[in-house]
């Protein structure tokens, strides 16, 4: 449903509902757009795994038949829960025997991809690797970890509360200067300039290759972009005219239809950075 439009701008936005196969592209495309790669999440990640590995068995000339099905292993209640069936703890339950294994990538590759393209899926999944360090891999023992560390970098405890790991869930709580303060001691560790590596570049990159183009910040600015229904989000860092860096965080919630707040946040972005 997108037209292409003469001396417009290209804003696409896709439409899929959950289940469904369909998906629809909305929105224009300007007339001399350079080709762009959309990627999707996927409802089901096992059913497509299944889909892939049928397709892949048929291309080497195996047949296959029937139904391409998959079964989803119920939710594993932790140790201490009442509700755990004959008292036994996760790590005993009996766990069918793996196919085939996907070793994840090293954790910067993984972060770089998740920060750059803000890949919901794997922050989601990420959450779960931390978790594997303390425990099951389970959101609970993830979350721990991410605690510890925001303890350790001085955040106080109210300005944050996570239900999840992707940060889609209507039930997270952050205040801009919680950010502030985890990005400066972030940004004071050993692994500080590779965790900067990992952000968008304004007018290079990321959910960041079209914003700031043409202006001082392009190329000066490394930030994490956020956007869900009526909210918009910017935090990193920023290299200012006089060549200090500035650590910021930027969120606007509940923003009516009409208004668009990203020209008003780079445009703020843009002034300060001017003046410091």
């Amino acid at each position: 449903r997108a037209t292409t439009v003469a001396g417009g701008e290209t804003e696409l936005s896709l439409d899929r509902l959950p289940g469904e196969r369909t998906v629809r592209l909305l929105g224009t495309i300007a007339a001399n757009a350079e080709p762009e790669t959309v990627r999707l999440g996927l409802d089901d990640p096992a059913h497509y795994a299944a889909w892939r590995l049928k397709t892949l068995l048929e291309a080497r000339g195996v047949k296959v038949t029937g139904k391409i099905e998959t079964r989803h292993r119920p939710f594993l209640p932790t140790a201490d829960d009442p509700k755990l069936r004959g008292g036994v703890p996760p790590a005993r339950l009996p766990r069918p025997a793996a196919l085939a294994q996907l070793s994840p990538p090293p954790l910067t590759e993984d972060l770089k991809h998740i920060n750059k393209v803000s890949q919901n899926l794997h922050a989601e999944l990420v959450l779960r690797r931390l978790g594997l360090i303390a425990g099951t891999g389970s959101f609970e023992d993830g979350h721990a970890v991410v605690s510890a560390m925001l303890t350790q970098a001085g955040v106080p405890r109210h300005g944050f509360d996570f239900s999840d790991g992707s940060g889609m869930s209507t039930y997270n709580r952050l205040a801009p200067r919680a950010v502030v303060r985890f990005l400066r001691w972030a940004a004071a560790q050993p692994w500080g300039a590779a965790w900067r590596e990992t952000l968008p570049i304004a007018g290079v990159d990321g959910t960041l290759a079209k914003r700031f183009k043409g202006t001082a910040l392009e190329g000066r600015l490394f930030a994490k972009t956020g956007t869900l229904n009526a909210t918009h989000a910017l935090s990193g860092y920023m290299t200012a005219k006089s060549g200090r860096t500035l650590t910021f965080s930027i969120f606007a919630n509940d923003v009516p239809p009409e208004v668009k707040p990203r020209e008003v946040m780079d445009a703020a972005l843009v002034l300060i950075a001017g003046e410091n």
